[in-house]
């Protein structure tokens, strides 16, 4: 789907420096409580959205426990490639959802102790089944992710040699000095960095794009 996505953008510039510095896939975050928040509604938001659209990233809409409806009304109001599941959507629902014709990512909450690869498969599996593309990222409780917590990447890794041929994008802490090593240690082939290429939070920062993105050649 993607290799390196940057999300929580919320400017023109932020998405020009994703693709200068050569990420593939930008995520714009539409949850409202979030630091990163941009409305739909804006200008920005359809600059944004058509900017992307020109440099070929992909375009990922992150929702928090939106309806059915509701995401509809977002599809009409700015084009998206695909849509990131971020909230506590129930896996009884993925049908509803698969049948928007949208590529769809399921952020996996994990906490951050060591894991067995049962008890992320018992996560995960569901969703899969039902067609989602995982994003492991680290439990946030209320916040929904983008506080900068780190997994246990050897539990990631270990999830991953049972299920070799199974696509999977790692979230959760990634930094520029520390995601080459989760990537090495996880086997992620795609990643996502939010607050790791900050600077003040919530503020996208260049320089910390473009090493983070250098650090990530050593994905497969």
């Amino acid at each position: 789907m993607f290799r390196i996505k940057i999300c929580g953008v919320r400017s023109v510039v932020d998405v020009e420096n994703a693709h200068i510095h050569g990420a593939d896939s930008i995520g714009i975050n539409f949850f409202p409580k979030s630091i990163r928040y941009l409305s739909p509604k804006t200008d920005e938001a359809q600059k944004v959205s058509s900017v992307a659209a020109e440099r070929c990233l992909l375009r990922v809409g992150v929702v928090v426990n939106m309806s059915r409806i509701q995401v509809e009304e977002l599809l009409e109001a700015i084009q998206l490639d695909a849509i990131q599941l971020h909230g506590d959507e129930p896996v009884s629902s993925a049908e509803d959802w698969a049948s928007l014709g949208i590529p769809l990512i399921r952020a996996i909450k994990l906490p951050s102790n060591v894991l067995t690869s049962e008890e992320i498969s018992s996560k995960c599996a569901p969703w899969i089944q039902a067609g989602c593309h995982p994003l492991f990222d680290a439990d946030a409780g209320g916040a929904h992710g983008g506080i900068g917590r780190k997994l246990d990447w050897d539990s990631i890794r270990n999830w991953q040699l049972d299920h070799p041929n199974q696509a999977f994008t790692l979230a959760g802490g990634l930094t520029p000095d520390n995601v080459a090593d989760a990537i090495l240690t996880s086997g992620a082939r795609s990643v996502e960095p939010a607050s790791g290429v900050e600077k003040p939070r919530g503020c996208k920062d260049s320089e910390s794009i473009r090493r983070f993105v250098d650090a990530c050649s050593v994905l497969g």
